[in-house]
């Protein structure tokens, strides 16, 4: 199957300064920042009928209206050399394009370099802070692919603009409250007090992968009976019978597996990265409304040795404590960090051979955007190209089960896949 990119246009605010932003510039947080300075890129598969290019246009116009971060470009401020959004209205791409085949035919759209041409694609250099592609299928289905930049929103506020452009395009109206892009919700203390030690966002030293080295991505499905016994496994061998979540042991096994494949050294550190969502955590919480970045990458850690002749309620235990120390506390400890700190350093280096870094979009109700012809019949992210990524989310196929998006180097991968689906 061939997909062919057509007309490229920008989408601009229905209504240039209708939100509730009087300001020109929008600071970004310190969160912001400390994330990763790379484009989220989703997809989004329906079946016929479906809206027509016209109407999606002008729903992305006045969802943009309500948005208008996403239209801007950034920019540095002068007086202290911050990174900015200028809210210039200059708007976001939209790609139209045509598939050769069906929807049928693609589904459960596993790993190739078809998803790489569902998605707009982002080479150094890009100023759009969101690009939206339109893929046209002759069964009369669509695919729409969407880049976000992750420097305006995390996970949660991505999916929230999603849905709301849905909105936008059934005639619903968008109600957002005025503090919706107020960064000063997460701003640094007056004196900032740095109470916990942040290494996460240390600069140190990674085990790169070589650029030459062969890179395999691909799905595995777990389903609810195998998640279900994981769980049981993990409850009957701790003493204290805790009730962890599917995220926490299927994380813990992945962690596990992919070590064991890796064959690393057992005196080695390694680390499972994982990014908490403050916005519960936080006193008094976040707003779930907010649109930004509320997230901390936190940290567990242990020896290879230890990760993978431990069991698995060890490793799972190690996975809950890395998720529970992210309280209000920590994390404004963290905000006043990155103020200290003169440059903020992002998480874990990207294709790193030693540790794993795990997103869960778990429970974000991505399914619930669609047009009024019915929600679409896949959700899921692009292909991903960095070693030691996984992306764990809900699978099209429901029934509890997940699909989680793992790549590692080719030969690492061949023997991930004779052992991730052992208990």
């Amino acid at each position: 199957m061939e997909v062919f990119r057509g007309e490229s246009v920008m989408i601009k605010p229905y209504s240039v300064g209708g939100d509730h932003l009087s300001c020109k510039l929008v600071e970004l947080s310190n969160l912001d920042l400390a994330a990763y300075p790379m484009y989220t890129k989703v997809l989004y598969a329906f079946q016929a009928p479906t809206p027509t290019t016209q109407a999606l246009k002008e729903g992305l116009a006045k969802v943009l209206t309500h948005y208008r971060v996403l239209a801007g470009r950034y920019t540095k401020q002068q007086f202290n050399g911050h990174l900015a959004i200028d809210l210039n209205d200059e708007g976001a791409v939209l790609i139209q394009g045509k598939a050769d085949g069906s929807i049928a035919d693609t589904m459960p759209f596993l790993p190739s370099p078809l998803l790489l041409d569902l998605v707009p694609p982002t080479p150094p250099g890009v100023k759009e802070l969101i690009l939206v592609q339109i893929t046209r299928f002759i069964c009369g289905g669509l695919v729409i692919g969407i880049a976000l930049h992750h420097h305006v929103a995390d996970g949660h506020a991505t999916f929230t603009f999603i849905n709301s452009w849905g909105k936008a395009v059934r005639g619903e109206s968008i109600q957002q409250p005025p503090w919706i892009h107020d960064r000063s919700l997460l701003k640094a203390r007056d004196l900032p007090q740095q109470v916990f030690d942040h290494y996460e966002y240390n600069t140190i030293a990674h085990k790169k992968s070589p650029r030459q080295s062969i890179r395999s991505t691909k799905v595995f499905h777990f389903d609810g009976i195998f998640l279900d016994k994981l769980k049981s496994k993990v409850k009957q061998s701790n003493k204290e019978k805790k009730n962890y979540t599917t995220f926490e042991v299927l994380v813990a096994h992945l962690w596990k597996c992919i070590s064991g494949a890796r064959g690393l050294d057992g005196d080695l550190q390694t680390k499972a990265s994982i990014p908490i969502d403050g916005r519960k955590r936080i006193n008094p919480p976040i707003p779930e409304e907010y649109f930004g970045n509320v997230v901390y990458e936190s940290w567990a850690q242990t020896t290879v040795s230890e990760l993978i002749n431990g069991s698995l309620d060890f490793v799972t235990e190690l996975i809950h404590k890395s998720i529970t120390k992210v309280d209000n506390d920590f994390i404004r400890s963290a905000i006043d960090f990155f103020e200290l700190s003169k440059e903020i350093t992002g998480p874990l280096e990207l294709d790193d051979t030693t540790n794993v870094i795990a997103t869960s979009w778990l429970r974000f109700p991505y399914y619930e955007f669609h047009f009024g012809m019915g929600k679409p019949v896949y959700v899921g992210p692009s292909m991903i190209r960095s070693e030691g990524l996984i992306i764990l989310y809900d699978s099209y196929t429901k029934e509890g089960s997940v699909d989680v998006m793992v790549c590692l180097l080719e030969p690492h991968m061949a023997i991930f896949e004779q052992t991730c689906f052992q208990i």
